[in-house]
C-alpha cells in the first residue's frame, strides 16, 4: 500500500504556519518587517564574527535563542491585546516598532564590525523608535 506523505507534510507545516500566525495575531507589514530584521541581523551577526575569528557555535545558538524569546513576547503582547479588548493591537503594535528598533541598532553595530559605511541618522532613528516606544523621552 502507497502512502502519500505529501499531505501529511502539508498539513503539518500548513497547520504550523496557521497556529504561529494565530498567536502573533497575523502576519502584516509590521511582523514582516521584524522577520527581515531578525535574519539579517543574524546573518550579519554571523559575518561579524567570522571577520572577528570569534565564530562559535554556542553564541550563534544563543542568539538564536533569543530572537525565539523575541517572537514569545509578540505573542504576550497579542495576547493582551485580546484581553484588554483593544481591537487596535496597540500593545503588539509598539512591541514590533521596539523590536524593529532594537534590531536595527543591532544590525547597524554589525554592519559598523564589517566595515560598512552607513548615514549616521539610521542609528539615530532606530535609537528613537526603541527609546519611544520603551517610554523614553527621546
Amino acid at each position: 500500500m502507497k502512502h502519500n506523505t505529501d499531505t501529511l507534510y502539508t498539513f503539518i507545516t500548513g497547520g504550523a504556519f496557521a497556529s504561529f500566525a494565530f498567536l502573533v495575531g497575523g502576519v502584516d507589514k509590521l511582523l514582516i518587517a521584524v522577520g527581515i530584521f531578525m535574519i539579517l541581523d543574524y546573518v550579519t551577526g554571523i559575518a561579524a564574527s567570522i571577520e572577528d575569528k570569534s565564530t562559535s557555535s554556542k553564541t550563534a545558538f544563543k542568539g538564536l535563542l533569543k530572537k525565539a524569546s523575541m517572537l514569545s513576547l509578540i505573542i504576550v503582547a497579542n495576547q493582551l491585546d485580546i484581553i484588554t479588548g483593544n481591537e487596535g493591537s496597540f500593545m503588539r503594535n509598539a512591541m514590533l516598532m521596539f523590536l524593529i528598533g532594537t534590531e536595527g541598532i543591532s544590525l547597524l553595530e554589525n554592519l559598523a564590525k564589517l566595515g560598512v559605511p552607513f548615514p549616521s541618522n539610521f542609528k539615530a532613528v532606530f535609537e528613537q523608535m526603541r527609546d519611544k516606544n520603551n517610554g523614553g523621552d527621546k
